[in-house]
């Protein structure tokens, strides 16, 4: 039976947003998305399954893995407030019968919260991929704690830390993100618990401290001379972004605060370049860092991942993407720059002691993880 959700016919007021998780665990969505891997999230790839799904599934997994288009009056009863609920929160359209996320949007559950973003594959903006995943299970919880969470996106790090935290203040710069970060709080029920703001990393808390400070900034590094890539742009080096967050943390930290940073840096094979960077920065700041280093890329390696990063630059700022390879090449020529690191950042008030921990393994075909 169809079921169509006809908003002049209600008599009784619409369900919250936040009322949409429970109605679909109970639905069984969750345990078909919780079937792929939790440290890889690639619903681009997950279409092939979609035949295994039950059939009362089938519209779900259609509207919120896929972000396919679908007809509201195959909505299960229980749900056809959605037709209302997610336009009026700006993450779909609805044209009085189809419905579809906004473009690019998908609805993922990642360790107990549910959340709109975009998937990897799908575009930089509101983008939730690897990195953030692999940042998340660093964070170790301070129990009653005040988080910061810079650069965050579409809030998975601010929805992880309501966990254990007393209060989370999210900030980030892109407005649109912001939005969806606040639908995603909503979405959660945890209003009480985290404040988005939108600004320029420390800008919108200037004068308070916080227990731990959370950041997954842009960290794509971006030759100079090309137009500036909103989202991502990391600097030449990949770094830029990283150093201004350390450069604010001896006065946004509490006495006995940390930090959990995320970050990729162009370097030469022996991490030099790496380590005098972060040793000023630790002495500049008077911070003791922690950086564990867990994979390298060589960027004129056979596995292309240097092509493959300026094809996504390219399309982001809309340049020929031979061109923009050639940007790449020439940078790293003259920097003397042969790889990419990838690693985490841990930092506190300190004596400028800087600890490099490199896990690379040879073997290894991870990059946020050993694996």
């Amino acid at each position: 039976m169809h079921h169509y959700f006809e908003a002049t016919e209600r008599e009784q007021p619409l369900p919250a947003l936040g009322d949409l998780i429970e109605t679909l665990t109970d639905s069984g969505l969750g345990e078909f998305l919780a079937s792929f891997s939790p440290l890889h999230l690639r619903p681009l790839d997950w279409p092939p399954y979609r035949d295994r799904v039950p059939d009362r599934l089938r519209v779900l997994v259609d509207l919120f893995a896929f972000g396919a288009e679908i007809d509201a009056r195959e909505l299960p009863q229980e749900l056809g407030w959605i037709s209302v609920e997610l336009p009026r929160a700006g993450v779909a359209i609805f044209d009085g019968r189809n419905l579809q996320l906004t473009a690019g949007l998908r609805l993922v559950p990642v360790a107990g919260r549910w959340l709109f973003c975009t998937p990897p594959g799908a575009g930089l903006s509101h983008y939730l991929g690897d990195d953030s995943i692999a940042l998340m299970l660093r964070i170790q919880p301070k129990a009653n704690a005040t988080v910061l969470d810079l650069c965050s996106g579409s809030g998975l790090q601010a929805l992880h830390c309501a966990g254990f935290a007393r209060r989370i203040t999210a900030v980030e710069r892109n407005r649109d993100a912001v939005e969806l970060a606040r639908v995603n709080v909503t979405l959660n029920r945890l209003e009480e618990k985290i404040d988005v703001l939108q600004g320029d990393m420390f800008e919108p808390v200037d004068g308070r401290q916080f227990d731990l400070v959370v950041a997954n900034p842009p960290l794509l590094p971006v030759p100079d001379g090309l137009p500036d890539l909103f989202i991502g742009h990391g600097g030449y080096d990949g770094m830029r972004a990283c150093c201004r967050i350390l450069e604010g943390l001896p006065t946004a930290l509490s006495p006995s605060g940390r930090a959990h940073l995320i970050a990729s840096c162009l370097a030469d094979p022996d991490n030099h370049y790496l380590r005098d960077l972060l040793a000023t920065a630790a002495k500049t700041h008077h911070l003791d860092i922690t950086a564990t280093v867990v994979s390298m890329k060589e960027m004129a390696g056979a596995d292309g991942y240097l092509e493959a990063m300026a094809s996504a630059v390219a399309r982001e700022i809309g340049q020929d993407p031979d061109r923009v390879l050639a940007a790449y090449r020439e940078d790293m020529r003259q920097r003397r720059a042969t790889h990419l690191s990838f690693l985490f950042l841990m930092a506190r008030h300190g004596s400028g002691r800087v600890e490099l921990v490199d896990m690379r393994t040879p073997t290894s075909q991870g990059v946020w993880h050993i694996g």
